[in-house]
């Protein structure tokens, strides 16, 4: 009886898989793929433009840079113009016809677009001299062009040049107080043209004012913060003209209005949160004065601690940065056997990358590239104090989109105004931390620009070995040292351009 039981579910299990093998037939393609003859390309200035004939349906074109997905874009006609596309970068480019419901199978096309590699590191700078005034423009040596071509204009006055392509640097002569200069680079050799570079540059002040809540230099060095006492003594050394300008003494716009840049580094040691995110009664006091001087174009330098200030000066909802996730560091420290370096180039989920190291803040510090970023070194083995003071998922809370999507983080930068320039190598995958980053006008009423430096790996003063402080115009105790001075002078530097 088992044996006829068990032949009989035998029967039946072929009968359901026969059933089965007919009910999962493969259907076919509902629509025909797009005949890759018949698609074809050509650059026209700086866009390289696809064309193909009529097509039943619309086109999706996904766009691959290095083998990564950097974007998707849906056309209804018969083109589909790639814009601003970069000298010697492989692109792949998959068409595919949909009718919204259904998408044939891709077609894939390539490009690389052959020519000499962009200028990087352009920065601008006034040069005083006897009766007036010249700009400078330096960049970093071109990598393979055989001419820069510079174009420099005020709106009334138009420079145009031919360089050699190992040209480094150009002078424009007898700029004026109140002229806007704006700088155009392109490399060329015998391939073709880059993509352009350009900067600007504002003549006028360049006093630069650091900030305090001491009412002395001498206070400070005696009284204050290793840190901050390390950056006056630096300061004054590097300009002599630079003024110390204690919060009590702004009680008016005249005694902020003679500076271009103000300096403020704040270093806090043995608190807890809540004296990061509140200021002392003099800060408070002479908030209104520093918020309508950086409204109308002053431009601030913010080390540290001093980070939180774009929350009281309203660039950022202080709210918003106290209610999402931030990471701040304010113990005494330790010894620390590492080398710390600091990422400067994105690389969220793999998708896409955002290159900053030809910032004009990183400029002539040396990049070590690996295979998933870009890093600068800043610390060396010591005493660590580890006074991180940065902030997450900011620009995912703006924008309402993924803080791995190239959408959020060009609403982030073109929108808001906001640019993560640095963060910690194990954030580069998201557009989420506020480590390094520039806040610019964007979409707000202040005219100047932030640069918010928060990376605990940039200490201006690393402790003695025992823990006592070594307060110094130039402390001895980090091998890296000199990469955080020369980030704190290009920073200041490059906000007087702004």
């Amino acid at each position: 009886m088992k044996k006829i039981l068990f032949i009989i579910m035998a029967m039946f299990a072929l009968v359901l898989t026969a059933c089965q093998n007919k009910d999962i037939e493969r259907e076919a393609m509902k629509l025909q793929a797009p005949d890759a003859s018949q698609i074809t390309g050509q650059l026209s200035g700086d866009n390289y433009t696809w064309t193909w004939p009529a097509q039943n349906g619309e086109m999706r074109v996904a766009i691959y840079r290095n083998g990564t997905l950097s974007g998707i874009e849906t056309v209804s006609g018969n083109s589909f113009t790639h814009k601003d596309v970069p000298t010697n970068v492989p692109f792949e480019y998959v068409f595919k016809l949909t009718d919204g419901a259904n998408m044939s199978a891709g077609v894939i096309k390539s490009y690389t677009r052959e020519g000499a590699t962009s200028i990087s590191g352009v920065q601008m700078s006034q040069v005083d001299k006897d009766g007036g005034y010249d700009a400078l423009i330096e960049w970093n040596k071109a990598a393979d062009a055989s001419s820069i071509l510079l174009t420099a204009t005020n709106g009334k006055r138009t420079i145009t040049e031919s360089l050699s392509g190992t040209a480094t640097s150009y002078v424009i002569k007898d700029v004026v107080t109140g002229e806007t200069w704006s700088v155009v680079l392109v490399a060329q050799n015998e391939k073709g043209t880059s993509l352009s570079t350009s900067s600007s540059l504002r003549i006028g002040k360049t006093a630069i004012g650091f900030l305090s809540v001491y009412a002395t230099p001498e206070e400070l060095v005696a009284n204050g913060d290793d840190d901050e006492a390390s950056a006056w003594l630096w300061l004054h050394e590097t300009y002599p003209t630079a003024k110390f300008v204690p919060f009590t003494s702004i009680t008016s716009s005249e005694v902020v209005e003679p500076f271009r840049v103000l300096f403020w580094l704040r270093d806090l040691e043995g608190v807890s949160e809540s004296d990061v995110w509140n200021m002392p009664a003099s800060v408070q006091a002479a908030t209104p004065v520093i918020k309508e001087w950086y409204k109308d174009g002053g431009s601030m330098l913010l080390w540290s601690h001093a980070t939180v200030y774009a929350g009281h000066l309203g660039r950022i909802s202080l709210d918003e940065m106290k209610g999402n996730d931030h990471a701040f560091g304010f113990g005494v420290g330790g010894f620390n056997p590492d080398t710390w370096k600091m990422a400067v180039e994105l690389n969220p989920d793999h998708k896409f990358k955002k290159d900053h190291s030809t910032h004009p803040i990183y400029r002539g510090l040396e990049v070590e590239t690996t295979q998933d970023t870009k890093l600068i070194a800043f610390k060396g083995p010591g005493w660590t104090e580890d006074h991180n003071c940065l902030y997450f998922n900011l620009p995912s809370l703006w924008t309402g989109i993924g803080n791995t999507e190239e959408a959020c983080y060009a609403q982030c930068t073109q929108t808001y105004g906001v640019y993560p320039l640095g963060t910690w190598d194990s954030q580069i995958w998201w557009v989420s931390q506020m480590n390094v980053w520039e806040a610019q006008q964007g979409n707000t009423e202040f005219k100047g620009t932030l640069l918010c430096i928060g990376n605990g790996g940039c200490e201006f003063s690393m402790k003695n070995p025992d823990g006592t402080p070594d307060k110094s115009a130039h402390p001895k105790n980090n091998v890296y040292q000199d990469n955080v001075l020369t980030l704190a002078k290009n920073s200041l530097e490059y906000l007087k351009t702004r």
